[in-house]
């Protein structure tokens, strides 16, 4: 999943080893928009979520309704953790192909409410074991090389809902983490973001450096994302904090 959040926020040339990985934010920072690029921008790509979208997020004005991703994947809505648990189990049988691409959107919404981590260790395994059926299916590409169905799932943290309990659970099975949070500088008022809502989103996988950049949500809806020159970035100890605090989707 962390090639397909670089691929998604413009970042040039191979990875590391994909991994499973985790968007966190708040409330509107942008996390659903930043799992629908990474549809976009890659492969076919299979896009789960608690409810149907009525438009796509972060898209231009006038785009509404999903039909971005119809030819290359597909959009299903389990309404409850129990019916997702049902889907995952069935996917291997009921899908005409694999995808390159598994996204979760609105994990927080499938985990509240469920007392301990057990549901939360059982869902990940399975969303793991998923995406791990799906690359053995997809055999080689052109160039001889065997691609991977990579997994992404987004989860809401704010310091108040419970799924946060889950998190150090999560993090076990998603090593890649991208944090998103509030743009200090504009929240400062030392840039101007021409009514722009500023985000940070910093990714964090096993095997690499640490990268940044900037997430702008203007008037219209549609996300804008630039790089964060190298040594422009925070300092790690404060995206720990943010991360922390509740910096999220």
């Amino acid at each position: 999943m962390s090639e397909a959040l670089q691929r998604a926020l413009g970042a040039a040339g191979p990875g590391p080893t994909p991994t499973p990985a985790l968007v966190l934010g708040p409330a509107g920072s942008g996390r659903s928009a930043l799992l629908f690029r990474a549809a976009l921008a890659g492969p076919r790509a299979l896009f789960l979520a608690p409810r149907a979208l009525q438009r796509l997020p972060g898209a231009r004005r006038g785009e509404s309704g999903p039909r971005g991703l119809q030819v290359r994947g597909g959009f299903l809505y389990p309404p409850s953790l129990r019916e997702l648990l049902r889907l995952l189990a069935s996917l291997p049988q009921s899908l005409p192909g694999p995808p390159a691409l598994l996204l979760l959107d609105g994990l927080e919404q499938y985990l509240a409410g469920c007392p301990g981590p057990q549901v939360a260790a059982r869902l990940s395994a399975l969303l793991v074991d998923t995406a791990s059926y799906f690359t053995g299916r997809l055999g080689t590409d052109r160039q001889g090389s065997a691609p991977c169905c990579q997994l992404v799932a987004s989860m809401q943290v704010s310091g108040e809902t419970e799924a946060e309990d889950h998190l150090c659970v999560l993090q076990r099975y998603f090593p890649a983490q991208c944090c998103l949070c509030p743009d200090p500088a504009a929240a400062l008022g030392q840039e101007d973001c021409g009514g722009d809502r500023m985000f940070r989103a910093r990714l964090s996988q096993p095997g690499a450096a640490d990268q940044e950049w900037k997430l702008g949500f203007g008037l219209d809806g549609e996300m804008r994302v630039s790089p964060v020159p190298w040594g422009c970035a925070e300092d790690p100890g404060a995206a720990d904090t943010d991360r922390t605090a509740g910096a999220g989707k």
